[in-house]
């Protein structure tokens, strides 16, 4: 592997990290566990000025190769129930990591529900052949999502595995998303 291609898999695997860590953490001030502590699912209190929330959920999706398009459906995610479309992003090439049963990828997502799209663009997703685990990682793009996610911002987590095939799944994944709504 060539220096370039691992200082990508060195960064992308920090920020990876990093962003896990921000979403677990609502306050370090408010908790003495600090940054890193695993909140579970309870419910985190908002204060009253507060328009973000943070949402978990389930999905299932399936791969269309001829398409590079990911299909599926969002349940136990309040808000985000509904369907989802995640685009692999080809023009921009997979990276190899430092483990050759991992790539590493970007990719478009829109999901849609009765209340509006919430997209997320250039997610960073990360997917193992062998183990057929994944991961994928965005940013709310608070232009393009419409309805109750226009002007959203915050991040988006998906961790899975598969559960059919590796080439076309079905992969069900585990939701989490930090959502700071504009309305």
């Amino acid at each position: 592997m060539n220096s370039k291609t691992k200082k990508l898999a060195t960064l992308t695997a920090f920020v990876l990290t990093i962003c896990s860590a921000a979403l677990v953490q609502t306050t370090s001030a408010q908790s003495p566990r600090g940054l890193f502590a695993s909140r579970g699912n309870a419910a985190q209190p908002q204060s009253a000025n507060s328009n973000c929330k943070t949402i978990t959920g389930n999905s299932v999706q399936t791969f269309e190769p001829a398409t590079g398009t990911l299909f599926g459906t969002i349940s136990n995610g309040g808000v985000l129930n509904g369907t989802l479309e995640d685009v692999v992003n080809f023009d921009a090439g997979f990276v190899l990591t430092p483990d050759p049963n991992v790539i590493t990828y970007l990719s478009n997502l829109t999901i849609n529900t009765v209340t509006g799209q919430l997209k997320a663009s250039s997610n960073v997703n990360t997917f193992n052949f062998v183990t057929g685990d994944f991961s994928e990682f965005g940013q709310i793009n608070p232009l393009t999502s419409t309805g109750k996610f226009a002007g959203a911002t915050g991040v988006i987590f998906f961790t899975g595995r598969t559960v059919g095939t590796p080439d076309v799944g079905p992969y069900e994944a585990e939701i989490s998303a930090h959502i700071c709504f504009a309305q």
